[in-house]
């Protein structure tokens, strides 16, 4: 399912010049009528009006929310209300990147930072400005998210996109409700790889945990989602090779004109390979990489933490000044640094005091 980091924290954005015009009046009416339509979820699942799978699945928010926070998520503001969109999408995310590099076009606001990507709530203003970005030359691409956080700066409600047909329903739903808790707790400015990977690779872990522990192993539910997993696996790891071919390509002494038409032929390989609708581009597998490529490092801070709850605790603590630079995308050194506080935090500790 998609999603889209917290780009939308109205209360900065208001307060900056850089933006154009239309994007703070949709991004301020937009969450605004989103706010206004939010239902309790109390009151939601109460209604025989509304479908009995809706009300099932809103029924799991809480435990999700209490399981979440035996990890150490920060999950009190979010997820008491209810939204039906009527359509796919909470939000239209818009990303570009240079066609011959793989580097992410900014935008940057006071407090909040800055971000690789803009979500739109107007389907139609997304595709102009990826419009207007590819005509100003960059690769650039407009995605649904079918759901979204706002940081922490407005109270998140459940959106209706962020169900998923058949027996994946509930542990999709307890892995977005999860990683858009993760972004509520650990959320460092101007590094939204370590943002979203961060996010990415807690919600899975807990997501494995909790729908064994919900529904037990080798339910439909459970394996729904190991499946859904593999192939996510898959076809992730093939579009990374893609983009690692494609990095060696635009480091290298080719000309531009053979830097593009060897793209091309690299981007032809992997739409047919994944039968892809939708073709990418240098902005849309950064994209792919913000979300996937830290896993192996936290996985390595992970370990040396010793237990889920300790590595979050631990990310937390991190500030801008722990990245050298903005947009940060070698997290290696960060996993250390988590890694370091981890020890030296359970060094500190009383026996027993970190016991998982």
């Amino acid at each position: 399912m998609s999603r889209i980091a917290p780009a939308l924290a109205l209360a900065a954005l208001l307060g900056s010049g850089c933006l154009m015009p239309r994007y703070l009046a949709q991004a301020a009416y937009g969450q605004a009528e989103l706010l206004g339509r939010a239902r309790p979820i109390d009151e939601v699942i109460a209604d025989p009006a509304v479908p009995l799978r809706t009300r099932m699945l809103l029924a799991e928010v809480p435990a999700i929310k209490a399981y979440g926070a035996s990890y150490g998520l920060d999950t009190r503001k979010n997820y008491d209300r209810y939204v039906e969109l009527g359509n796919r999408a909470a939000v239209w995310f818009v990303g570009a990147a240079d066609p011959i590099s793989f580097t992410a076009r900014q935008w940057c606001f006071p407090l909040v930072g800055c971000f690789a990507g803009l979500g739109w709530f107007d389907v139609d203003a997304a595709h102009r400005h990826r419009d207007e970005l590819l005509a100003a030359g960059y690769d650039a691409f407009a995605r649904p998210a079918g759901a979204y956080s706002t940081g922490g700066w407005f109270p998140d409600p459940i959106v209706s996109s962020m169900f998923a047909d058949g027996d994946g329903g509930y542990p999709e739903l307890a892995n977005v409700v999860l990683h858009e808790s993760v972004h509520a707790t650990v959320l460092v400015p101007h590094q939204p790889f370590f943002n979203e990977s961060v996010a990415e690779y807690v919600a899975d872990r807990l997501t494995d945990r909790w729908v064994v522990e919900r529904f037990g192993a080798g339910t439909p539910e459970h394996v729904a989602w190991q499946v859904s997993q593999a192939v996510r696996r898959a076809r992730v790891a093939r579009q990374v090779a893609t983009y690692r071919a494609l990095a060696t390509l635009y480091e290298s002494d080719a000309t531009r004109e053979q830097k593009l038409a060897r793209k091309a032929e690299l981007i032809d390989d992997l739409v047919a390979d994944l039968r892809l609708v939708r073709r990418p581009n240098n902005a849309s597998l950064i994209e792919l990489r913000v979300y996937h490529e830290g896993g192996a490092d936290h996985a390595r801070a992970h370990r040396a933490c010793g237990d889920l709850r300790q590595f979050v605790d631990a990310a937390r603590t991190l500030e801008s000044d722990d990245f050298p630079k903005r947009l940060d995308e070698k997290l290696g050194p960060i996993a250390d640094e988590i890694a370091r506080r981890c020890v030296a935090r359970a060094a500190a500790a009383p026996p027993d005091a970190l016991k998982p």
